[in-house]
């Protein structure tokens, strides 16, 4: 058993990545782990500097990643920031690391989303529930009234390809307020917040 243990670890390379110093595993192209995968961007980008946002820059007018195959061209409102309280109007890192995280489960079989109905809650600028949707996904992506605009321009300018298996639309929700029927009934398969 020991051996087994020793020859196991011996296969596993360890480098150093990031200004810490800290030590990684290497992945190999046969693992397919998100979590893997989302340790390392974060060992890469040298999480110490503490940045609030290490992917995305928040004063560019828009993000271009690839996601399902697709390239996909997030629009940005850096301007708006400086109103309080106003987060919708740029990305976050956490939006794009729960986007790859969910090609990834998606990829590897860990999670089904064809199908399924997913109501995005504070969808900002869109781009988890784009992904979703380039993924299967029914999804309904919701936000503040004066949000909207961006949100719209976002999920039409990504999701106009043919080749889309879901579907997004769009929908006016303030917190607190009830919801509309239809976001509730069915019941949403997935809900993102």
């Amino acid at each position: 058993m020991a051996s087994s243990t020793v020859a196991e670890s011996e296969m596993e390379e360890e480098i150093k990545l990031g200004s810490y110093g800290g030590k990684v595993r290497v992945l190999r192209q046969d693992e397919e782990s998100a979590a893997a995968e989302t340790m390392l961007l974060w060992g890469i980008q040298q999480p110490t500097f503490s940045k609030p946002n290490s992917f995305v820059s928040q004063s560019s007018l828009q993000l271009n990643l690839d996601a399902c195959g697709h390239y996909l061209s997030i629009l940005q409102s850096p301007s708006s920031l400086s109103t309080p309280g106003v987060t919708g109007s740029v990305m976050w890192d956490s939006g794009v690391v729960l986007g790859k995280f969910l090609e990834h489960a998606v990829d590897s079989g860990l999670l089904l989303l064809h199908g399924k109905k997913v109501v995005e809650l504070g969808s900002g600028c869109g781009l988890v529930g784009c992904i979703a949707a380039l993924l299967g996904a029914q999804v309904t992506l919701t936000d503040l009234p004066d949000r909207l605009r961006l949100l719209k321009k976002n999920i039409e300018t990504n999701l106009r390809h043919g080749n889309v298996r879901g579907s997004a639309v769009v929908r006016e929700l303030i917190w607190g307020d009830d919801p509309d029927q239809d976001l509730i009934v069915p019941f949403p398969d997935y809900g993102d917040n």
